[in-house]
């Protein structure tokens, strides 16, 4: 119990030095958003990004250790890594409804998931977890395929808000915006399909992680 407890005081200690690196500046919203393809981005468009990033990132150091004590997700398979993905995605899923205080905007155009999202993203994402489910079943792993369902369904609840919740201040940041949280959520439960099986697997759903986050969306996406 005390080395549980050992590793719960870890975990938060790691996750406030990560806050603390990671705290969002009008730098990093502009950066942000310059990859995300809006070019020349303005101050308020900054701020939308700004407030993005600490409806996320406040939520982490907390997640990290209550992930990692209550779960048995990543015992014996990278518990940091799983525990950073898994907190990653809890925290995107937990930070999708806008404060009463943020623009709302209307748009008259319909949004679906393909016009937000890269359909190659999201076959990706769905060609890793289906094959992950398979080598899991045919394995007779049944608890963490179990872990690999609910991560599915929190990467789909977090795809189905994105394309659903109301719109909040620029048009154009909003879009691109929806756009990360797509592509970083289905690259997160990409890397959590890896990481619980291991071996090659694991190097594969971190690559996937990697190449789904940073995959841009088509300009004419974002200017809608």
């Amino acid at each position: 119990m005390s080395d549980r407890w050992a590793a719960v005081v870890v975990f938060v200690f790691v996750g406030l030095m990560l806050l603390v690196l990671l705290w969002p500046t009008a730098a990093n919203g502009k950066r942000l958003l310059k990859k995300w393809e809006v070019p020349d981005p303005t101050d308020a468009q900054v701020e939308d990004a700004v407030r993005y990033l600490k409806r996320r990132r406040l939520l982490y150091p907390w997640l990290y250790p209550a992930i990692g004590y209550f779960t048995p997700l990543g015992e014996g398979h990278g518990d940091i890594v799983v525990t950073v993905l898994a907190g990653t995605l809890l925290a995107e899923l937990l930070a999708l409804r806008p404060p009463r205080s943020a623009r709302r905007v209307a748009t008259l155009t319909p949004r679906g998931l393909f016009d937000i999202a890269s359909k190659w993203v999201l076959i990706s994402y769905v060609v890793i977890v289906l094959a992950a489910a398979v080598y899991l079943g045919v394995g007779q792993r049944w608890g963490l395929a179990g872990w690999l369902g609910l991560s599915a369904a929190v990467v789909g609840v977090i795809i189905w808000a994105a394309v659903t919740r109301p719109a909040t201040g620029d048009e154009v940041v909003d879009m691109a915006l929806r756009t990360r949280s797509v592509h970083v959520s289905a690259g997160l439960g990409a890397g959590v399909a890896g990481v619980l099986i291991l071996g090659l697997w694991g190097f594969i759903g971190i690559l996937a992680w990697i190449a789904m986050a940073n995959t841009k969306p088509a300009p004419a996406k974002i200017a809608k």
